[in-house]
């Protein structure tokens, strides 16, 4: 089980940060954005002093470093917005929303052991306190099962998904963590229903993928070949360079008895694997 997580970084996808205006979701499509809109703040006058009109309701500059850092995340810079959050907290040390992004860019770092208290701070916040503050549960839950907490990474996904059942990769994880529990029917439900709110999204077929591999992961343990068969084949074609689900589909076809078929996979996982080796950067 500790494979499976090496397997799928958040999603890790599995994944990419779209924070501005659609900051909730990073890689995916979601069903549930967050539009991330930084409140005007009124500028106070002083007392007993008259405003002038353009200091009436006039809102407070807004920070720059914000745009800066979604940026970056966004972009997979993940150790300079680590930078910028982290200069942030130490300007505004109470400020969660700060503490929030030093906490996501951590997480996407890989870093979960450190990201772990930011995220759980932002996560008991109240909802309303800063724009993000309703996902960060989400995150949190990431967080906790990279870390192998799935009973924490499940409460918190739990919660997210009450609050927003339309999210897909809240259901992905639920269905993880469902799998490696073996809750096996549980799991093929939380699988169906990210595919069911996938199929209503436009240019997710990565995402699609990803939870088809899942299924046919499901379905296999559970001996129903054709399907998981099935299963992995649409993965493959919608995310050719998917290698694990031709790996799966290689074990699937050998115990169906087609071992032409199953070399064939073979030969598509190790040469996606052979391209991928080339083309990492050199030390």
């Amino acid at each position: 089980m500790q494979g499976l997580r090496a397997q799928w970084p958040a999603a890790l996808g599995g994944l990419i940060i779209c924070v501005g205006a659609t900051f909730f979701e990073v890689s995916h499509a979601a069903g549930a954005h967050l539009a991330v809109q930084v409140p005007a703040e009124v500028g106070r006058v002083g007392a007993g002093v008259p405003a002038s009109p353009e200091t009436i309701g006039s809102p407070a500059p807004v920070d720059p470093r914000w745009e800066v850092v979604r940026k970056l995340l966004r972009s997979g810079q993940y150790p300079a917005a680590e930078s910028v959050a982290r200069a942030m907290v130490k300007d505004r040390p109470s400020d969660v929303r700060a503490g929030f992004y030093l906490g996501l860019a951590l997480h996407k770092g890989k870093r979960h052991g450190e990201a772990l208290a930011y995220l759980e701070r932002a996560t008991a916040a109240p909802a309303d306190s800063f724009p993000e503050a309703p996902h960060a549960v989400h995150y949190l839950g990431w967080c906790r099962y990279y870390l192998g907490d799935l009973a924490g990474a499940r409460v918190a996904f739990t919660t997210h998904a009450n609050a927003f059942p339309t999210y897909d990769d809240t259901q992905f994880a639920l269905g993880l963590i469902a799998y490696e529990e073996d809750r096996l029917v549980e799991s093929e439900a939380y699988f169906r229903r990210a595919l069911e709110l996938l199929g209503q999204q436009q240019g997710a077929a990565r995402e699609r993928a990803k939870n088809l591999a899942r299924l046919g992961d499901v379905l296999l343990r559970q001996d129903r070949l054709p399907e998981a068969e099935q299963c992995y084949r649409r993965a493959v074609e919608l995310f050719e360079q998917h290698g694990e689900a031709w790996s799966k589909l290689a074990r699937v076809l050998d115990r169906l008895g087609r071992p032409e078929d199953a070399a064939n996979a073979r030969a598509r996982q190790a040469a996606i694997k052979a391209r991928t080796e080339t083309e990492k950067p050199s030390p």
